[in-house]
């Protein structure tokens, strides 16, 4: 068994409404969080509060490079300042297992350090374009 380490891991994005396969290089240290939303379904004869887990939320968020150059980031900024939806798939290794969805950008921060390099802070979360979040 070998362990996977992030450098194995792929991001890709695309249109939204096919599968992404343009691979995102300048990205690091991204993260995909998963939580399950919770329904109360506690009843008045008992005095235990108790849920049922329903939906998973995704949020995916990744750091860039502010480079100018980088045609995956003009496409990310595009998309932020226009609330356009993007394709993205989140894999552990190439050929692996992860996440295929439209997205939206929901965060875009830039940081402007006086020493140091200029990034730029992403959280993509899924959207219902043309088709719903598929685990792949």
């Amino acid at each position: 068994m070998t362990a996977l380490v992030g450098l194995d891991a792929k991001l890709y994005r695309g249109t939204a409404g096919s599968t992404a396969s343009t691979e995102m290089t300048n990205v690091r240290d991204v993260k995909w969080g998963k939580k399950k939303s919770l329904a109360n379904i506690s009843r008045r004869g008992s005095r235990h509060h108790v849920d049922k887990v329903t939906r998973v939320a995704h949020e995916i968020t990744f750091t860039m490079i502010n480079d100018d150059a980088d045609t995956d980031l003009a496409a990310l900024r595009t998309a932020f300042n226009n609330d356009t939806p993007l394709a993205f798939r989140i894999l552990d290794k190439s050929s692996g297992k992860g996440l295929d969805a439209d997205f939206e950008i929901s965060v875009f921060d830039e940081d402007q350090p006086d020493e140091g390099e200029q990034t730029v802070a992403v959280t993509i979360v899924p959207t219902y374009v043309t088709r719903w979040p598929a685990y792949a």
